[in-house]
């Protein structure tokens, strides 16, 4: 086995049996030192894994209303009342909505209702055309008389010249002069009266 030489300077090799076989205190010294190194080195490692898995959890626990930053500002309202304009115009009241329907159309074919007086006025020009039917439609129907008697009416009539004198509401005053084939004239006078575009009534008297 190994021992000291008698110097104490080196080991050297003795024969098997020989010596003490005790080592020298130096290497006890040495083996002590690098246990507690060791022992010194695990427990740094092993604080520092601790403080890294607490400052992990730690992270993980916080609020996340704290970590999420300032909230963001709502957008303002579009409610804008009571501003004013530049040159002094309130805006106290929103904008209508605009309507997606389409305006109503306007039938320009279909014919306006006309007055009473236009109404007389168109009764006469269709007798002087001699369109008894349409003079007919518009109030011939409503005198008292069959359509036959209503036109032989007419016969001896070359022209009627009807003058409108005044209207109150539905009642037209006319003055009629009638004059006939044979070269003579007539007077009338008297009111017509009309509902609807339509004459309804009539009260004539001969005059002359």
């Amino acid at each position: 086995m190994n021992q000291w030489d008698p110097d104490g300077q080196r080991w050297v090799r003795s024969a098997p049996g020989g010596g003490s076989g005790q080592a020298p205190p130096d290497s006890d010294r040495a083996r002590v030192l690098i246990v507690v190194a060791m022992v010194v080195l695990l427990v740094a490692v092993a604080s520092a894994a601790i403080w890294m898995r607490a400052h992990d959890n730690g992270a993980e626990g916080q609020n996340p209303a704290l970590t999420a930053g300032p909230e963001p500002t709502p957008p303002p309202s579009d409610t804008s009342y009571g501003v004013t304009e530049p040159y002094g115009n309130d805006l106290n009241e929103p904008d209508p909505p605009e309507s997606d329907s389409p305006p109503p159309e306007v039938d320009e074919d279909r014919p306006e209702i006309e007055g009473p007086t236009e109404t007389v006025q168109r009764y006469y020009d269709a007798i002087n055309s001699a369109d008894f039917a349409t003079a007919w439609e518009l109030g011939g129907k409503n005198l008292g008389t069959s359509y036959s008697t209503y036109v032989s009416g007419f016969e001896e009539t070359a022209r009627d010249a009807v003058s409108v004198t005044d209207a109150q509401d539905d009642t037209v005053y006319v003055d009629i002069t009638a004059y006939q084939t044979d070269g003579a004239r007539h007077a009338y006078t008297g009111t017509y009266t009309v509902l609807d575009g339509v004459i309804v009534g009539a009260d004539i008297e001969r005059t002359s």
